[in-house]
């Protein structure tokens, strides 16, 4: 008969073996998740799109979380995708209404020579967002824009960008991924 301590031994054993299976299956993406959680939100992960590792060595602006998707199969190691979303959250130090900022982003858009088509407000998990639709000439990209301020203060942008020839063909799992934004309480 084992004694108590084998088979604690035993059952830490296999556990830490189901741990570390699991973990390299799961790199390997059998076991991607579905859902993204970021600082201060939850999103669903379009059917055939897939979260990019963030390089090593790429420094990022301070205090400023960033995830990027990309549909399933894009190796940015030699192409840049067709379609990308990007998600930004930063945590603001001072209040601000995103109605009372966004004739300013605007603004700032047209001035660095990017050519407006489109803008206006919609809800996003019952939060005022405002999103504008622009053309980039330098990068000959079509690029859709959603910006929402929560209750805490947190600042997201989420942003669709496309060869404007193949906007409208992902623009849907875009759709899919906003639609699913949800706010969840971050100490950020």
């Amino acid at each position: 008969m084992a004694q108590p301590s084998e088979k604690i031994t035993k059952a830490l054993f296999f556990f830490i073996l189901g741990v570390f299976i699991i973990k390299n299956l799961s790199g390997s993406g059998i076991f991607e998740s579905k859902n993204y959680k970021g600082k201060g939100y939850f999103v669903r992960i379009p059917e055939g799109w897939s979260k990019v590792k963030k390089k090593k060595g790429v420094v990022y602006p301070q205090g400023v979380d960033l995830v990027q998707f990309v549909p399933k199969g894009t190796n940015l190691e030699l192409e840049w995708p067709d379609a990308s979303i990007f998600i930004y959250s930063k945590k603001l130090t001072t209040p601000i209404w995103i109605e009372d900022e966004f004739p300013d982003i605007v603004r700032s858009l047209r001035e660095a020579g990017f050519e407006i088509k489109d803008k206006g407000e919609i809800k996003v998990d019952d939060k005022i967002s405002a999103w504008v639709v622009y053309y980039d000439r330098a990068n000959s990209l079509l690029n859709l824009e959603f910006y929402i301020v929560s209750d805490n203060n947190m600042f997201f942008k989420m942003q669709y960008s496309a060869d404007p020839d193949k906007f409208q063909q992902n623009r849907n799992s875009f759709e899919e991924l906003k639609n699913s934004f949800k706010f969840r309480f971050s100490l950020y």
